[in-house]
């Protein structure tokens, strides 16, 4: 029996709320939406941003298929939500073809241009930069995945044109949108995480020194011109024509004094691809849970999280202290997995399949007992004789946004998009803000001599925690879902995932019940989730983790078919919005 965690009453009404300004929490929570937003149809859309959820609804309501949909709601995220996802940045998409019952991932991660080097991100001394600066220079900008990864899918699975799946963004940027509480939010922490390397983030976001009134209309026309440019050109165009052209050219002399950055070549982006690769999938509870292999880790840290639970026995209901305490004894041991083994695939084959063996998992959970308490370290899979890597320090993107989409036709994408850090690396090119996603490599490419799996290199893939998911039943998809939360996606993927396949939730308790994570050994509960609760705190007693509480900013978009109906739920965490067709 997993030992009873104790926590000492006082501590439970004194938990520390983790500062707002922080590698783990670079976006932090900001109001909760009680009412949530939910939605009942044979079509359904589920996005974070209003705007981009009417965009992608009025797509399908023209009988466009949920790609087409996808493609106007992440141009208008690009405008409305500029601090999580855009055209600077990156992204995964899991997309079920309901004709040919084909289940896709496209990979359009950032990738490393020729010029960088393991040591990017090391002082002069050989030591790791400060997050904070890091996050802020030439060398952490990934050449941009999300317009190859929407045109790609498009090309192959849309029915409108692609100018008219643009035709919301262009008319955001130009006319102008009222922006949003959080927008603004994001825009003050930027400001903290610093913008003074940036005078285009300033002239856009910050003028007169202030960020742009929730009254008055904001406009980005550069981002504009670019989307009208891409209308007409698509991602030939923006990988290797004018528009690339600009984007290399401005990027070179952007900072002058950061003399460890080489610079980009026109060949980094010309030769960009979108990677098609397998999805990962395993068995759970009668369902067939499917998700992103690598170079994404979360998908392979929830699977092996809901195994490790069910290898436990029956889970209990929400109500009892212990199906937590579970929780809360897996999710390290799947954190320490997937962030020790896995690593881009063009450097060679990472050990998925040995790491979810049912045999290997019997083992580890038998670590979720331990009267010593968990042990964080990686696991020694099956056939695998030793550890070649060092172990690394933890990374976090946390600029992420989600959005999930189901047609009439039964086509469903379930799509993450990222920036990195809130607004990413702050730099604008052609009114796009600029990811960081290389901050997402280890910092230190080797340690004692022996190289770590996710080390920096040119042309790859950094590790990332993005997870979309889509689960079938008897071969027909019941739900799609995923999540921003940097490294915590996994974490929350998975609690919802145990609310609604074991714990029978609807949609919205689902999305809405509390999460908790592991961060740095200490177990963090959530601090006023929109449902509270369902015990006391103190009954997670008797723990050898340190114990925090803090909100949590998870967006999570969940779709589930339900007697044969969709329904949408927007975590009210954030300010998703969920729409249907009747």
């Amino acid at each position: 029996m997993i030992r009873c965690l104790t926590l000492v009453i006082s501590l439970v009404s004194g938990l520390a709320v983790a500062a707002p300004v922080s590698r783990d929490d670079p976006e932090h929570a900001g109001q909760v939406h009680t009412g949530g937003s939910v939605a009942v149809g044979t079509a359904v859309v589920v996005t974070a941003h209003p705007e981009a959820s009417a965009a992608a609804l009025a797509v399908l309501q023209e009988g466009g298929q949920a790609i087409d949909a996808l493609v106007a709601a992440q141009s208008v995220l690009a405008v409305v939500e500029p601090q999580s996802s855009g055209l600077g940045g990156g992204g995964f998409l899991l997309h079920w073809d309901a004709r040919q019952q084909e289940l896709e991932v496209f990979d359009g991660r950032e990738t490393a241009p020729a010029s960088s080097r393991p040591d990017d991100l090391l002082t002069p001394e050989g030591q790791p930069l400060p997050w904070r600066t890091a996050s802020s220079r030439l060398t952490s900008i990934g050449v941009p995945g999300t317009v190859a990864l929407l045109w790609e899918a498009h090309q192959r699975h849309g029915l409108l044109t692609w100018p008219r799946t643009l035709q919301a963004a262009i008319r955001l940027a130009q006319d102008g949108f009222f922006p949003s509480p959080r927008l603004r939010r994001s825009i003050e922490l930027a400001q903290r995480l610093g913008v003074g390397h940036s005078p285009a983030f300033q002239a856009l976001y910050l003028p007169d020194g202030q960020p742009p009134a929730l009254d008055q209309r904001f406009r980005n026309p550069a981002l504009a011109q670019t989307f009208e440019e891409l209308a007409q050109v698509g991602a030939p165009g923006f990988y290797r024509g004018s528009l690339a052209q600009q984007m290399v050219k401005t990027i070179n002399t952007l900072e002058p004094s950061q003399i460890e950055f080489r610079g980009w070549s026109i060949s980094d982006l010309g030769s960009y691809a979108v990677r098609r690769r397998e999805p990962l999938c395993r068995d759970f509870k009668r369902h067939r849970l499917c998700t992103l292999p690598p170079p994404s880790s979360g998908g392979l840290g929830l699977l092996q999280t809901l195994v490790l639970l069910n290898t436990a026995g029956d889970l209990p209901g929400p109500t009892h202290p212990e199906a937590w305490q579970r929780l809360a004894r897996a999710i390290p041991l799947a954190d320490a997995d997937r962030l020790y083994w896995l690593r881009d695939p063009v450097d060679g084959p990472s050990p998925t399949e040995a790491l979810l063996k049912p045999s290997y998992l019997r083992r580890r959970a038998l670590l979720m007992e331990s009267p010593q308490g968990v042990s964080a370290q990686p696991g020694l899979p099956p056939e695998i004789s030793h550890f070649p890597f060092a172990l690394p320090g933890s990374g976090h993107e946390q600029g992420t946004t989600h959005v999930t989409i189901v047609d009439r036709h039964g086509n469903v994408a379930s799509y993450s998009g990222s920036v990195e850090t809130v607004f990413g690396s702050r730099y604008v090119v052609q009114g796009m803000v600029m990811n960081n996603q290389l901050s997402d490599f280890s910092f230190r490419p080797d340690i004692a001599g022996v190289p770590v799996a996710n080390r920096r290199m040119p042309g790859r893939r950094p590790l990332s925690s993005m997870a979309p998911v889509i689960v079938f039943h008897e071969g027909v998809p019941v739900m799609a879902l995923g999540s921003p939360g940097g490294r915590t996606i996994p974490h929350f993927l998975s609690r919802v995932l145990i609310a609604s396949l074991i714990w029978k939730e609807p949609p919205y308790r689902s999305v809405a019940l509390p999460h908790l994570s592991i961060r740095r050994g200490s177990l963090v509960l959530e601090k006023d989730p929109p449902l509270d609760w369902p015990f006391p705190l103190t009954e997670l007693k008797d723990s050898h983790q340190p114990l925090r509480q803090q909100r949590f900013s998870s967006g999570t978009a969940l779709l589930h078919r339900i007697n044969g109906v969709w329904h949408g739920a927007a975590d009210p965490r954030r300010e998703g919005t969920a729409l249907a067709l009747p």
